[in-house]
């Protein structure tokens, strides 16, 4: 019964409080934090920053003309008060990494004004091409900012992040993580998801937009957090959280370790593609009396298997890939490749039916 629990509850309630500080900060002030990266906009966001002009335009008529905008979230990583052998990176941006891309970009020239309705004069104006009442306008505008205190932990800051992810152009889990798990692992799957093996063998298109997603770089976490140590052996539900949580373990790595993950991940994919070709995690399907048939070229429940039976040391035993297809006939299989793939059984049986392959 719920009253059997309410000291569990307390307990729970007390440790996840969230302490926060609203602050007030003119443009000109954000603008100037951000381009010290006091306030940090991830360097690699810049590639995911995904409004179009006229998005960012749209914005920074509203700043002009006082239009309310949403509250700016930031998590405070490095105490005010702490001493630090910089200044730098204080502040991740937990909610509001577009708008304050949108606005540092117009204010450091990236972009003109574009679609304006109210304002459409200003329409192909850069910042430095605006009169000074509106810069002096803008440069004093000010955003409302809610500051979540330094001592949250990283699981429960990605939480914040997730529920508050509320641009019109929704993060993806990675890009999540990116903001909120820093570390030397995290730069390390950055290394890893631009090594040109893997990009073949996992169909990764630099254009495309499983890139802009950082899916790239989520496979390269996926692999290690099923593949190191067994870590999939570990995985007891909920998916996004268990790849949060060994993102952080990692990042308390050493150099020794991450050395000796980089070099397995490296070995995987090149093992990978000398035996399975270039699209080695594709799909297959075989209906009843006709031959195997594509179903794509890329699947990630595919991949953590093959990928898993790779990286195994003195592996002996593969077959070639025309003959490996087969596997997918087998319904225990198919089944753990199809739909809700990240079910913890489904995730240990097809590990385990190509490992009965793969050995």
């Amino acid at each position: 019964m719920l009253k059997d629990q309410l000291e569990a509850i307390q307990q729970k309630a007390k440790e996840r409080t969230v302490k926060t500080q609203s602050v007030e900060y003119d443009l000109e002030t954000l603008v100037k934090k951000i381009k010290r990266e006091v306030i940090r906009l991830n360097p690699d966001y810049q590639r995911n920053h995904r409004w179009p002009d006229s998005f960012s335009s749209k914005l920074i008529e509203s700043l002009i003309l006082n239009i309310p905008i949403p509250i700016i979230y930031i998590s405070m990583d490095v105490d005010v008060d702490d001493e630090a052998e910089d200044e730098l990176a204080r502040y991740s941006v937990i909610d509001g990494q577009q708008r304050l891309t949108a606005i540092y970009n117009f204010f450091s020239g990236a972009y003109a004004l574009q679609s304006l309705e109210v304002l459409s004069e200003l329409n192909g104006s850069y910042y430095k091409d605006l009169p000074p009442f509106l810069i002096r306008r803008l440069e004093e505008r000010t955003i409302r900012c809610l500051r979540i205190d330094s001592t949250v932990d990283t699981q429960v800051k990605f939480d914040i992040f997730e529920r508050l992810n509320s641009g019109s152009v929704k993060l993806e889990a990675q890009e999540l993580r990116n903001a909120t798990c820093r570390g030397p692992f995290k730069d390390l799957i950055k290394e890893l998801a631009k090594n040109p093996v893997f990009a073949e063998v996992a169909n990764l298109d630099p254009e495309s937009t499983r890139i802009k997603k950082m899916e790239d770089e989520e496979l390269v976490l996926r692999f290690f957090a099923i593949s190191h140590n067994d870590g999939y052996l570990d995985y007891k539900g909920q998916f996004k959280k268990f790849l949060t949580r060994k993102m952080v373990e990692f990042n308390k790595f050493d150099d020794v370790i991450l050395k000796e993950m980089r070099e397995s991940f490296v070995r995987t994919m090149s093992l990978v593609k000398k035996h399975f070709g270039s699209k080695p995690f594709a799909k297959y399907k075989k209906p009843d009396g006709e031959d195997f048939t594509l179903m794509s070229s890329f699947n990630a429940a595919v991949f953590d298997a093959i990928a898993y039976a790779f990286s195994r040391p003195n592996i002996k035993n593969i077959p070639d890939h025309k003959n490996f297809i087969k596997l997918f006939a087998d319904p225990v299989f198919f089944e753990s490749v199809e739909g809700s793939v990240n079910d913890v059984s489904k995730l240990n049986n097809r590990i385990n039916k190509v490992q009965e392959v793969i050995r």
